[in-house]
């Protein structure tokens, strides 16, 4: 009987993925922007998805500091530094938080940070994902608007009725009051 090769250690040993295979995994997720950073915190590569979500072509965003793409707010209270720190401490940093595109508008995004480290264990620099989730994020502040709206409504609602209540209690008095007064004068 003749032994029947193991297809699938053929398959491994003919295909092989290589640098540009990768590289059009990464190029072909227009949705997602992924970039790295060196150790000084300076871009030095940026998926098409990147150019897509922050508007930045490669060649302009190449050499720049990664925070570039964080809010004054953000960059004030530190939050570049603390993610990089919580990346290299736990592994990796998340986060949902504006960030800046070219042309200065804000987007909502949901992130992820982490450490990339080279084959004999040095620290090459960081690799950022993110994903742009503006639009979901402003369905979300528009139902809490809406919620909070309805929920003010409701209690003007209740005052309202309170008053009402208050007023149709109070006309029959007032009218037995003025009743007895005019009963006392009449002859």
């Amino acid at each position: 009987m003749e032994k029947q090769p193991n297809t699938e250690k053929i398959l491994k040993k003919k295909y092989i993925p290589t640098v540009e295979f990768y590289s059009q995994i990464i190029d072909s997720l227009h949705d997602y922007s992924i970039f790295t950073f060196d150790n000084n915190f300076i871009i030095n590569s940026w998926s098409s998805g990147s150019v897509k979500i922050f508007g930045y072509e490669t060649e302009e965003i190449i050499g720049e500091n990664f925070n570039i793409i964080f809010t004054d707010e953000d960059l004030k209270n530190g939050i570049p530094q603390k993610e990089i720190q919580a990346a290299n401490k736990e592994g990796r940093a998340t986060d949902n938080r504006w960030h800046v595109t070219k042309d200065k508008n804000i987007f909502y995004a949901s992130g992820l940070v982490f450490p990339l480290i080279g084959i004999n264990g040095e620290m090459l620099g960081y690799v950022k994902i993110l994903r742009d989730l503006t639009e979901g994020k402003k369905s979300e502040d528009s139902i809490k608007k809406y919620m909070k709206e309805l929920e003010d409504l409701n209690n003007h609602k209740e005052s309202v009725l309170a008053i009402l209540s208050h007023d149709l209690r109070s006309p029959p008095l007032f009218y037995y009051q003025h009743h007895k007064i005019l009963e006392k004068q009449l002859p």
